[in-house]
């Protein structure tokens, strides 16, 4: 999923609820898998004719043991639909470490979004630690990697430790 929603141009501390946006990533039998970004999101960075704006959804401290792959790329099971025949698992999608870097930044400097996200229910610490949709290990042994904010490392999950889980969405002005 490229993270990309179509919408009108959110500004800065709105919540957004953007339209429902799924991509279907792996279909298993009667079990399917599939991304999605729903509402919850705040905005982080309004979108310029320059630049994508950022939606941000912070969705609390898991521990690796409700990491799984799909794909070969980390996956929650967040949701799931009961199909005709089989079932469908739904994940809001991992972010790049790239992608968490900038995020980070953003808030990290803006006391005004800090308060935003803290009325929200999603306050956070920047220094602290993050999933990340890279892995490490060979495609049949990969593990889930974090990024310590703190130290500014990649790290392979080696226990079972809480780490934040955010999810980052990409919208362009006025489409």
């Amino acid at each position: 999923m490229d993270n990309e929603l179509k919408t009108d141009n959110w500004r800065l501390g709105e919540l957004v609820s953007p339209k429902w946006n799924c991509e279907l990533i792996k279909k298993d039998g009667q079990k399917s898998y599939a991304y999605y970004a729903v509402s919850g999101y705040i905005c982080v960075r309004e979108a310029t004719d320059g630049q994508c704006g950022i939606l941000l959804k912070v969705l609390g401290k898991i521990s690796k043991k409700y990491i799984m792959f799909v794909n070969g790329e980390p996956f929650c099971k967040d949701e799931r639909e009961n199909l005709f025949k089989g079932m469908r698992y739904y994940s809001y999608p991992f972010p790049t470490a790239s992608a968490l870097k900038e995020v980070l930044e953003i808030v990290g400097s803006d006391e005004v979004l800090k308060e935003r996200l803290k009325a929200e229910s999603m306050s956070f610490n920047p220094l602290s630690t993050f999933w990340i949709r890279e892995t490490a290990g060979s495609f049949l042994t990969k593990k889930p990697q974090y990024y310590d904010a703190a130290s500014g490392q990649l790290c392979k999950a080696t226990d079972d430790t809480a780490h934040y889980r955010l999810t980052i969405a990409y919208f362009n002005k006025n489409k």
